[in-house]
Parts: structure tokens; C-alpha cells; sequence
């Protein structure tokens, strides 16, 4: 196991056009970190990076406290999953987990033993003397996954592993490793453009916007205390409500005469910016901490079987709010809205980042 630091790590083509731009941030020994965002905002280019199967352009990444800017690949000690599985075909199981310990010049009775050991953790033990086109493509992730824990690197890196399979294998792949990173202990950096991945797996996430770090937290942190409006859109499924309103006097103004008070910690801003709040802090049963409500018109219903999914016109604004299984309504009724003060959130509408008390 390795920390991991980028210090000021900024990547650019032809010296123009830069893709990333000057980030810091440092993975601790052990630690599960996801680099989230959506596609093209430079997540899997700062893998390569760290892989060293892309150059860098500036700054320094730094694995167990050395600096390996000039380091080909096979020197930093990582071993890397990919989206494909690049698998060889014409190879058994067996094989495929054993070649890079073959290279390396491993005993044969510690291959065996080393492959034997991940394959019972897979629980792939009895595919071995298959081939690839034999399997699933969640068996064949598995395999994947096994030929990279059988080298023992310091660092793993997984660029969207799952993104080829079924919403189904997704689920259970990801618990699968979850469960290995929780028995291994090992450092990993896992790239994924999916949220629910990103929340479920990490111990901590860097969200990712044009090649900025936007937020590097817990998901507890991302989720509930977005340090930008992009985090809190892009976190959470349904993502949180953002509507653009005209703060003044402690009042976020909503337009056709919808106001709400903003709690103390959102106090001292004024003119346009942009109120969040999350479709599950939305309710239509009064709650004691709910003092404010909201009045509007039920536009949609999406049922989901274990929720509601409900869309509200308020003023100008469509809001969604997160209800229980066993709501039964009608488009076009009447509807009031609960909602804890305490629980909005407040972005500058400028520059989108998270506001508190002046």
C-alpha cells in the first residue's frame, strides 16, 4: 500500500489547450477515492497521469513519497483495470491472472499459490482452465480485477470498470469490491462518470469540472454540503433543486410573490443567486423542523416502487420532491410543501460557489 500526492499536476495539448488545471490532492495509504464528473472533464487523463501512461505538463505526482513524473508504467508499481477488459483471449483464466507474475519471473509454486488465493476470493476458482469468451461479462471483469490483485502493487487503479456491464452486474460488481478494497486494505483511485458508484464505494470523492477539482470530500460532505452548485447538481438522484431567486433582507425571492426566510448561516448575501434543496427534504406531513412550506401545483407523478418521485410547480419553478411509496394524487391538485430552513443551501449565481454567512 502507497500514498498517493499531486501537487499542482496540470496537463495541456500542444501547450494550448489545457485539460487539467493545477491540482492538488493527496490519497491516503488505504484509502478508496473516486475522481467523479461528467465525460470530458479530465477524470480518466488524471488517472493516466498517475499511471504514467500519460505525460504531464506541470507539477509533480508523488507514489510512497517519490516523485515519478519520469517513471515509464512498469516502474511505479500500480496495476491498473480498465473499462474493456483486456483479456487474453486465446489464454485460460489461469493464464491471463498469471502472466504479469510470469514476466516478472515469480517461482512457479508462488504463481500457483498467488493465483489460487485471489480466485477463491473472486470465488473464480473453479473457471480457471476456461476461457475468456466462456464467461460473463461480470466474470470476466472479475478476472480482470484478480490478474491486477495477484501483483501485489501499492496502488490500484480502475478507469470505469463496470461501465460495460448490465445494471444488474453493476450493482453486484460494485459490492464485490467494495467487500475487497474492506480485505484488502489497499490504496485505490477508482474513475467513474456514475454518482451512485461514486457515493457507495469511496471513502472519499474528488469531483471533477473541465479539469477543475471542484470539491475533494467525503461523500457525507459532497452530498450534504456541496461546496459548489455543479457538486449539488451533479450529486444525488434525483440531483437537488436549483432555482434562481432574488436574495434581499434574509429572503430568497422566487418570483409571483413566493418568498422563503434563509436561516441565519445564509444571512447577509443579496441580489441574484441560486437556492438549493434536496428532493428528499421536501414533504407534504408537517415535521418539526420543517418552518417553511411552500404552495404549489402537482405537475407530475413518477412512481418508483419504493418512492414517489413528485414534480411541484411552485411560482416559476418546477421542484421535485422525494415522497413516499403510498402517495396517491392527481396532476393538477393543490399541494403544500415542508422544508426546513436549515436545510437550504445558497450558490452564488456568478460563479456557482457555495454561500454562508457574510
Amino acid at each position: 500500500m502507497a500514498a498517493i500526492e499531486l501537487r499542482q499536476v496540470r496537463k495541456s495539448y500542444d501547450g494550448r489547450v489545457p485539460i487539467i488545471h493545477g491540482i492538488d490532492l493527496e490519497v491516503r495509504q488505504g484509502e478508496f477515492v473516486v475522481f467523479v464528473g461528467p465525460s470530458g472533464c479530465g477524470k480518466s487523463t488524471l488517472l493516466r497521469m498517475i499511471a504514467g501512461l500519460e505525460t504531464i505538463s506541470g507539477g509533480e505526482i508523488l507514489i510512497d513519497g517519490e516523485v515519478v513524473n519520469e517513471r515509464p508504467p512498469r516502474a511505479r508499481d500500480i496495476a491498473m483495470v480498465f473499462q474493456d477488459y483486456a483479456l487474453y483471449p486465446h489464454k485460460t483464466l489461469f493464464e491471463n491472472m498469471a502472466f504479469g507474475l510470469r514476466l516478472r519471473k515469480t517461482p512457479e509454486a508462488e504463481v500457483q499459490r498467488r493465483v489460487g488465493e485471489v480466485a477463491a476470493l473472486l470465488r473464480i476458482e473453479h473457471m480457471l482452465q476456461r476461457k475468456p469468451r466462456e464467461l460473463s461479462g461480470g466474470q470476466r471483469q472479475r478476472v480482470a480485477i484478480g490478474r491486477a490483485i495477484v501483483r501485489q502493487p501499492k496502488v490500484f487503479l480502475f478507469d470505469e470498470p463496470l461501465s460495460n456491464l448490465d445494471a444488474q452486474l453493476r450493482n453486484e460488481m460494485r459490492a464485490e469490491i467494495k467487500r475487497l478494497h474492506q480485505r484488502l486494505g489497499a490504496t485505490i483511485v477508482y474513475v467513474t462518470h456514475d454518482q451512485t458508484e461514486a457515493m457507495t464505494l469511496a471513502d472519499r470523492i474528488c469531483v471533477l469540472q473541465g479539469g477543475h477539482k471542484m470539491q475533494f470530500d467525503t461523500p457525507e460532505a459532497v452530498y450534504n454540503r456541496p461546496a459548489a452548485q455543479f457538486v449539488a447538481g451533479f450529486t444525488g438522484a434525483p440531483p437537488m433543486n436549483l432555482l434562481r431567486c432574488t436574495v434581499q433582507d434574509g429572503q430568497a425571492e422566487l418570483g409571483q410573490g413566493v418568498r422563503l426566510a434563509l436561516p441565519a448561516n445564509l444571512r447577509g448575501h443579496s441580489g441574484t443567486q441560486v437556492l438549493g434543496v434536496r428532493p428528499e427534504n421536501l414533504t407534504l406531513e408537517p415535521r418539526p423542523d420543517a418552518d417553511l412550506q411552500l404552495q404549489g401545483r402537482l405537475s407530475l407523478i413518477e412512481p418508483l416502487g419504493a418512492e414517489t418521485l413528485l414534480t411541484v410547480q411552485v411560482g416559476e419553478h418546477e421542484l421535485v420532491a422525494r415522497v413516499g411509496a403510498d402517495f396517491h394524487g392527481q396532476s393538477g391538485q393543490a399541494l403544500t410543501l415542508h422544508l426546513a430552513s436549515a436545510q437550504l443551501h445558497l450558490f452564488d449565481a456568478n460563479d456557482g460557489r457555495a454561500l454562508r454567512s457574510a
